[in-house]
């Protein structure tokens, strides 16, 4: 069906908090005159032990035909404004933060005058007239004060489509402001990394307990946790930080068994009573796809729905396979920042909309079973919408890797609490002023990795030698498909010339895009995404030898190459390992 004469369509849902009893009828075991029931919401409930959480889902739209029936459509909605996604490597680009620029919507309602019709399950015991007192949000504020982190979906299409059908984006509640005296809600939401935050999620979560004696810098036996009862919030064996000592344990009840002393190169020292036991977070030999699983999930909240584990085994045991994560996190630190220092290892991590994900992708070169989408102005491009900057700042000739922790329980930024350095320098600078960034890796344990730290310094050097390309530019939503972030593309633009004036083809990465006119018109910022060098996997033992090699194989590679010459017979160079 063509989409020409027909009327956009936007719509607002909103997941609120309800109560999927009946009141006063088992298991509710609430009880009281009619008029004086419940909302069904939590702070409204008079039977808490048995409140049985489900959602409300609301529906909003602006004041015209929906062409929805059998539900309850608020015609209350005047704007939707969006902030897009923008993927970022955080070693490189600091400015946006280490998990790049999260995306945003902020909604903008008129409040009304509504008879609880559909909001109230007993509207019609009330003893007032729902309809002249108070108002829509005015009400749904006060019987729902807990929306923070609820669902919200923003859905466009045109009146007459499928409503599940449409486009959606999916976000989170983050804010509710007003209604002001003209009537004004601005619902404010974001998307899923933003329970990650530094405010919202920290790990491991601060610990209460504090000990109930002094304890010298040698005793390992047993010191009780006060006050009574609280051992319940710790592991039964583990690691405490207290003060700047990590002790190991074993814990019955409120008492701990203290086994080892001075662990993870701290100093052991003498604790007094009331001195605070704070649990650490441990990670063994982990794989980096079950950590990120773990602070997302456990310690951020994140509905495991929203987590693709096993893409991101996919992706982590193509190109990072070797890489194990080793830390103590002594003290309570936002899971961001955490996630952040994995992120040095190489990696992206957006929050993918459509598909309700969190996605990761690697820092490397294509696979060969990737192609590059060949996009052009005249074919893409809306006239006149493209521009390009050139990122010096984000140019690298040297990386600084600094890895090995030597006490966990101080600053993880300086250069003199590592004990080794890997170092990736250009051989040959052809721009004649070195740029350089420094990484501070605790997550490759006390010992460090030097595999790990030379591999992840050079890939991100190889990549950002030469100065990165920024190109945006405005598309037809008929491009949507090949144009969504993290896709690789090919663009031919005259804005990007060769030495001899041509338009030049270049590999580029979308990093963010914005529908500025929903269902007509998107904005497509992308980033140049250069590797030098052609890569190869191992090959199967059945594959060709290089001379009769189909195209396929020598895309995948890996041949070895003439050591004398180092051409092979059609005069191409050798492949690099990854």
């Amino acid at each position: 069906m063509s989409n020409l004469g027909r009327e956009p369509l936007q719509l607002v849902e909103m997941d609120v908090g309800f109560c999927s009893l009946t009141f006063g009828n088992a298991p509710c075991t609430a009880s009281g005159a009619a008029g004086t029931e419940c909302y069904n919401t939590l702070v409204t409930c008079q039977d808490t032990p048995n409140y049985s959480a489900s959602t409300q889902t609301l529906t909003f739209s602006k004041n015209q035909k929906t062409g929805i029936f059998g539900q309850i459509v608020f015609p209350a909605l005047q704007s939707v404004s969006t902030n897009p996604t923008r993927i970022t490597l955080s070693s490189v680009d600091r400015n946006i933060g280490s998990l790049g620029k999260r995306a945003r919507v902020r909604i903008g309602f008129k409040d009304f005058r509504w008879g609880d019709q559909g909001t109230d399950p007993y509207v019609g015991t009330r003893a007032y007239d729902p309809a002249k007192q108070g108002t829509f949000w005015g009400k749904l504020k006060a019987r729902w004060p807990y929306w923070y982190g609820t669902n919200l979906r923003v859905r466009e299409g045109y009146v007459g489509d499928v409503i599940a059908s449409m486009p959606t984006r999916n976000y989170i509640v983050t804010e509710i402001i007003g209604p002001d005296a003209n009537g004004n809600v601005e619902v404010v939401a974001q998307d899923p990394l933003k329970l990650a935050d530094d405010d919202l999620s920290l790990c491991p979560a601060p610990s209460r307990g504090v000990l109930a004696a002094d304890i010298t810098d040698t005793y390992t036996g047993t010191v009780d946790l006060s006050p009574a009862g609280i051992g319940s919030e710790y592991d039964t064996s583990g690691y405490l930080t207290i003060g700047s000592e990590v002790l190991s344990f074993t814990r019955s009840g409120d008492t701990l068994s203290i086994t080892s002393r001075a662990q993870f190169g701290t100093d052991a020292a003498s604790h007094s009573t009331n001195d605070t036991a704070q649990q650490a977070f441990v990670s063994t030999n982990a794989t980096i796809y079950s950590v990120v699983e773990d602070l997302l999930q456990n310690f951020a909240g994140v509905d495991p729905s929203f987590l693709p584990v096993a893409d991101w085994t996919t992706e982590v045991d193509d190109w990072l396979a070797s890489v194990r994560l080793n830390r103590i996190v002594t003290k309570p630190t936002a899971v961001r920042a955490l996630l952040g220092e994995i992120a040095d290892l190489g990696l992206f991590f957006w929050w993918d909309d459509g598909a309700q994900e969190i996605r990761l992708r690697a820092n490397r070169p294509p696979s060969f079973s990737e192609s590059f989408a060949r996009i052009n102005q005249n074919d893409t491009f809306i006239e006149k919408t493209m521009s390009v900057e050139e990122l010096e700042e984000q140019r690298l000739t040297e990386v600084y890797f600094y890895h090995g922790v030597i006490n966990p329980t101080d600053s993880l930024t300086d250069p003199s609490n590592y004990k080794r350095l890997a170092t990736s320098v250009t051989a040959d600078d052809p721009y004649n002023q070195p740029r350089h960034v420094e990484i501070f890796m605790p997550w490759l344990g006390e010992v460090g990795n030097d595999a790990t730290a030379l591999s992840v310094a050079t890939r991100l050097a190889n990549r950002y030698r030469d100065r990165p390309k920024r190109l945006t530019f405005t598309a037809d939503i008929k491009d949507k498909s090949s144009l969504d972030i993290a896709d690789l593309v090919s663009v031919t633009t005259r804005i990007i010339q060769d030495e001899t004036g041509a338009d030049l083809a270049t590999d580029m990465l979308v990093i963010e895009r914005d529908e500025v006119q929903p269902g007509h018109r998107m904005r497509v910022v992308a980033q140049s995404y250069q590797f030098q060098g052609r890569y190869g996997f191992i090959m199967e033992n059945t594959a060709n030898d290089y001379g009769s090699a189909t195209d396929a194989e020598k895309a995948k590679g890996c041949y070895i190459v003439d050591g004398g010459t180092l051409t092979f017979p059609d005069g191409t160079g050798p492949y690099l390992l990854f």
